[in-house]
């Protein structure tokens, strides 16, 4: 979280739907100064509805449909907090989000979409799937695709039963049946599929030719359909009808829910004015018609006297209105209408190659209609994928530097966050060597925390760190940077005591300023309490970006900690966990890194090393040490006395994605320091233009342990990482003969 200027007001945008897509889109190609954005999404890894029918056919790949919010946010300067939503203070102006500090507003923006209205319906949410949300049906549909397949193949035959008679049923049935006779191959076991519609025909919004020619499509493909009939509920396997008895029912192996469109309960909870069919009313302006300062999109909003059907091909039409109206709103200016259209293109996917469009009497079928469709639905997807590349101007006086000099530094104009943004290990080493000895501390040496006498027989230990946030959610940064200020303390084997806090956080007015702290100290004071050590108080200031930091006080038995020198030969080299926080950040700032890769990354984070530093204390470690700011080789050569140790860089563990951005050449701002170091790595020649051999200098933000562990107890510790949860820790080298050379990395 950057500020060049003081953050005055607040959006939060709640759903990631199309509409939002937009707003953020907007925000990175014309940033608002002062105006801070937050966007909150139960999915990050957002699906664009009208490539589902293609997806379920076996035509798309997941990243045909689905759109990454994280570089979006990234992009468009928004906060990204993946949540589901508890309610919403609309006096006070509050959202309550599970396990999480309340999120304060200004402007508050829906895009929330819609559900399948099952109201009337007993029985659905235990006995059916629902294609809306559609995260939900695809968590589903997996499963459903196996046991179908599976039955055709034993023989035993499957039946399909989808309740509505809109587009979403027709597509959602040509295109199962075309993924299922694929998958399952020649068969003569009966795959049978019935659309159930309470309407007198399929597609009544449609026009006639468009309703013949889909009756006489869904007859050529077998798939039956029983219009007129009104569903009354479910039980286990079967659809009731209203008329019961024997004939008021069918039997079916699975049951979709595809009806028309309904509003999940909260936001009418919440105090929003609502239309009689229960959907958020909003004028023209897309606004609340209860609340001016609650802006709805998307299939959620009903535009008061402009009712639209609920489809994506209305909906999407929000978001230009959207995002230009909300920077109106904020920025005190006079919003502008939007007028709906009337009538808008229609385009159903057949399951076969082929498609059918229609707009108002119009109507057209073909294999090109399906090639147009493919190709509108792409260009969406790319239009919030493929964004601009990031330009940072080196504002450096001509002369000053060299080309050479020149070009290093405007390669790395755009600065890193976490221990990515450090001062180089060598400046430092070379500062600290310059400082005169403190009095009063009994050990110097190269540890990451000064001991100083205490009595009754413990050592008290003390360390510091501070981190520049690296992801746009104060809580969550205040998490991970807490643990990773109490890395030292337990890599050493010690308990943490208690700790004071250095906040910075960027110039705002005093309700953003009050609410960003409040998720720092929340999020710090949440996992400190976990790792039983106290907050004494600290210290606050104005800075350009947030900055989160603790000193830590640490007790340990005298002689019982564990230090970074004391390997022993013959001991085998443990990482806890794996590396490559360092190059998945920096890729993330640029757009490059999606979800998927990020929120492994984050989590393996979150990770305490208390429990480590427990197994490697608990196998006589010799020597242990935090993997962080100065990447691997630079941390196990602090450990490294005398004589090489091997290191075996095939075994190394890495996150997700990590490896794939090294070969990119995505780098840390501070990688190329942290290479200084090779000059002591010796070996592996071929290695040196590779991944597995940069990721060596990749700094770690909230890293593992490196421990020294006697070859006899190695597989017993690394057996306890494994089931201590750490399923990535490795054994990764080993410790040499002191008489075979001077202390360095021999790579093997």
């Amino acid at each position: 979280m950057k500020a060049s200027e003081p953050l005055v007001k607040h959006l939060v945008l709640i759903g990631g739907g199309h509409s939002h897509l937009a707003v953020i889109r907007s925000l990175g190609m014309r940033p608002v100064p002062g105006l801070m954005v937050t966007l909150i999404s139960r999915e990050i890894l957002v699906p664009y509805s009208g490539a589902l029918p293609a997806f379920i056919a076996g035509r798309y790949q997941p990243e045909d449909m689905f759109i990454d919010l994280r570089p979006l946010a990234r992009f468009g300067g928004a906060r990204l907090i993946q949540a589901d939503i508890d309610s919403i203070d609309l006096e006070a102006r509050v959202i309550s989000l599970p396990e999480r500090p309340e999120l304060p507003f200004d402007v508050l923006s829906l895009n929330i979409g819609s559900i399948p209205d099952t109201s009337g319906m007993p029985g659905a949410p235990e006995h059916t799937v629902r294609v809306k949300p559609i995260d939900g049906f695809l968590a589903e549909w997996e499963d459903i695709r196996k046991q179908a397949v599976l039955c055709l193949r034993q023989g035993t035959g499957y039946k399909l039963a989808i309740v509505g008679g809109g587009p979403a049923s027709v597509e959602m049935a040509c295109a199962i049946r075309a993924r299922i006779l694929r998958d399952s191959g020649d068969t003569d076991a009966e795959f049978s599929i019935s659309i159930i519609s309470a309407a007198d025909e399929i597609l009544p919004s449609h026009n006639q030719q468009v309703r013949d020619c889909v009756r006489e499509e869904l007859k050529q493909k077998g798939i039956e359909t029983l219009t007129g009939h009104y569903v009354s509920g479910f039980a286990k396997n079967t659809v009731l009808f209203e008329n019961g008895g024997e004939d008021g029912k069918i039997e079916s192996d699975c049951i979709i829910v595809a009806t028309g469109a309904a509003m999940p309960e909260w936001p009418a909870k919440a105090g929003l004015a609502t239309t009689a069919d229960g959907f958020l009313e909003v004028n023209r302006n897309l606004q609340s018609t209860s609340h001016e300062y609650v802006f709805v999109a998307g299939d959620a909003a009903t535009i008061r006297g402009m009712e639209r059907p609920k489809s994506g091909v209305y909906a999407v039409r929000h978001g230009k209105p959207l995002a230009r109206n909300l920077l109106r709103y904020a920025t005190g200016r006079r919003l502008v209408r939007f007028t709906p259209q009337r009538h808008a293109l229609a385009m159903l996917n057949l399951g076969d190659g082929r498609a059918l469009a229609s707009r108002n009497n119009l109507f057209f079928r073909g294999r090109w209609v399906w090639r147009l469709k493919h190709w509108i639905d792409q260009r969406f997807l790319r239009k919030y994928r493929d964004l601009p590349r990031m330009r940072h101007k080196l504002t450096i006086a001509k002369g000053l530097v060299d080309r050479q000099e020149e070009r290093e530094l405007r390669q790395h104009a755009l600065r890193c966050g976490g221990c990515g943004a450090k001062v180089a290990g060598s400046i430092l080493q070379e500062v600290l060597e310059t400082i005169p000895a403190t009095a009063g501390i009994v050990d110097k040496g190269v540890e990451d925390a000064a001991q100083v006498p205490v009595p009754e027989g413990c050592e008290l230990w003390q360390t510091i760190d501070q981190l520049k946030a690296f992801i746009d959610d104060p809580w969550l940064f205040a998490r991970i940077a807490t643990l990773h200020c109490l890395g030292d303390i337990h890599a050493m084997g010690a308990q943490p005591d208690s700790a004071l806090a250095i906040v910075g956080v960027p110039f705002a007015n005093r309700s953003i300023t009050r609410g960003l702290m409040r998720e720092l100290m929340l999020g710090c004071t949440t996992t400190l309490t976990e790792e039983g050590c106290r907050l004494l108080g600290g210290h606050s200031s104005e800075t350009e970006e947030l900055q989160f930091g603790l000193s830590v006080n640490g007790h340990a038995r005298a002689g019982k900690t564990l230090r970074k020198q004391g390997m022993k030969q013959g001991d085998v080299l443990i990482l806890s966990k794996p590396i490559g926080t360092g190059t998945l950040l920096a890729a993330d700032m640029r757009y490059q890194a999606g979800q998927t890769w990020i929120d492994a990354a984050l989590r393996g984070m979150l990770v305490s090393n208390r429990g480590a530093a427990a197994i490697f204390s608990a196998h006589g470690a010799s020597a242990c040490t935090d993997v962080t700011g100065f990447g691997l080789a630079g941390h196990l050569l602090e450990m490294i006395v005398s004589g090489p140790v091997q290191l075996y860089p095939g075994d190394i563990p890495a996150l997700d994605g990590a490896l794939e951005c090294l070969e990119r050449e995505v780098f840390s701002s501070l990688h190329a320091d942290n290479k200084l170091t090779e000059k002591n790595i010796d070996g592996a020649s071929k290695l040196r233009e590779t991944a597995r051999y940069e990721i060596l200098f990749d700094p770690q933000t909230a890293g593992g342990l490196l421990a020294a562990v006697p070859e006899a107890r190695a597989k017993s510790c690394l057996a306890a990482l494994h089931e201590a949860g750490l399923e990535q820790a490795a054994m990764i080298g080993a410790v040499g003969d002191e008489a075979d050379g001077p202390a360095r990395i021999v790579l093997t």
